[in-house]
């Protein structure tokens, strides 16, 4: 059972850490990317592109890294069986870490 939850949160990481190198690299609006459905409006400003793109690069680093605390916290006693409690706290947590790193690219399509 850890394993498989070490791996989903790994997976997490890895998804916001890809996300939050496109936001960094500029290329969050792009259409390739997550610019699928931005408006004209973003697309043709340059600044508002940047913002996206640094908003985009900002809050998925800060998802990414929240997903590492729950990694750490089951290495740290990996063969222990977690409670239901524990894992019922965790899906809430994780839940947060989804929200948080897929807040920005909401965001940008409403705009």
């Amino acid at each position: 059972m850890n394993t498989v939850l070490m791996l989903m949160l790994m997976l997490w990481f890895v998804v916001f850490a890809y996300a939050a190198s496109v936001g960094f690299r500029g290329r969050a609006t792009h259409p390739d990317y997550y610019g699928a459905r931005v408006s004209d409006t973003v697309k043709s400003t340059p600044r508002l592109r940047a913002r996206a793109s640094r908003s985009v690069g900002i809050w998925c680093t800060v998802s990414s890294m929240m997903a590492v605390v729950p990694i750490v916290w089951i290495g740290s006693d990996f063969h222990r069986e977690r409670t239901t409690w524990e894992l019922a706290g965790l899906a809430a947590y994780v839940s947060v870490v989804v929200v948080v790193g897929g807040y920005p690219l909401e965001k940008i399509k409403k705009s």
